[in-house]
């Protein structure tokens, strides 16, 4: 079961959730992890701060990347932001430090949950 959530109403949509998990490629090839807290753009990208380590070595080398934010309650819907990676990042840069920004353009975006959960609540957006 899915909803697609358009690029102008992925704020929206984010505002019912918590921490998101920014999910990328390691550099060997295994899959890193880190919550993070995105800012959302009208035009659907995130910008990230606080990135570091390896997870910013497999952004130079795959450019493709997830955030997922986990439902709240049992049964609830997850949000989906699959993006790319602007390649003039400012974190990318070789001098950059921790509180310069990653930004990831909007690619699609969507509320999902299996059909085994559609026991769980309704989707109602978020005012605003």
């Amino acid at each position: 079961m899915s909803i697609r959530v358009a690029a102008g109403r992925f704020s929206q949509a984010m505002s019912a959730f918590g921490s998101g998990t920014l999910i990328a490629h390691h550099p060997d090839g295994y899959i890193r992890i880190f919550t993070v807290d995105p800012e959302i753009g009208s035009d659907g990208s995130a910008r990230i701060r606080g990135l570091h380590g390896t997870i910013l070595q497999g952004l130079a080398n795959n450019d493709k990347v997830t955030i997922i934010w986990q439902p709240r309650e049992h049964h609830g819907w997850t949000l989906i932001h699959d993006g790319e990676v602007d390649p003039a990042s400012p974190i990318l840069a070789d001098d950059a430090d921790e509180d310069a920004e990653l930004i990831i353009t909007y690619v699609s975006g969507m509320l999902h949950r299996p059909r085994a959960h559609a026991d769980g609540p309704e989707w109602t957006w978020p005012e605003g």
